[in-house]
């Protein structure tokens, strides 16, 4: 059995815990998957900097006390290898470009579409199973 990956969710929208929940039920029940959850940058850090298991960030972009672009900045500074994937509203190609130049490995906009957030993170574990191995 592989080792379970923990993802952190960092969103505003309450409404976004009990959809992940759900989403993810069957994959948290087997072990394969712990989440965790965070209501913006300021918070997501705070996670981060008091739980080292972290292996993957999905983070929205606009959030209040700090968006998620900076948080993406702020990871890097942690010195922790982890996967990070940007969803939001802004699909546009600034944001796109500025999150990927900050580590992002994907990138989903809003409405989230739980399969393809599904794969996204299936790719995600993949290269943090790869790691795990080097």
């Amino acid at each position: 059995m592989t080792e379970a990956i923990k993802i952190l969710f960092v969103d505003d929208e309450p409404d976004l815990v009990p959809l992940i929940r759900q989403t993810f039920r069957s994959q948290v029940r087997a072990g394969d998957v712990a989440l965790e959850f965070a209501s913006d940058g300021v918070e997501a850090l705070e996670v981060l900097q008091n739980d080292p298991e972290v292996d993957v960030v999905v983070t929205d972009i606009n959030m209040p006390r700090m968006d998620g672009l900076t948080l993406l900045g702020e990871m890097r500074e942690l010195g922790r290898q982890m996967r990070s994937v940007v969803v939001t509203a802004y699909g546009d190609m600034e944001n796109i470009r500025t999150a990927m130049n900050k580590g992002a490995v994907d990138f989903l906009t809003k409405p989230i579409d739980m399969k393809d957030l599904q794969v996204t993170l299936g790719h995600a574990r993949e290269a943090v199973e790869r790691d795990r191995e080097a």
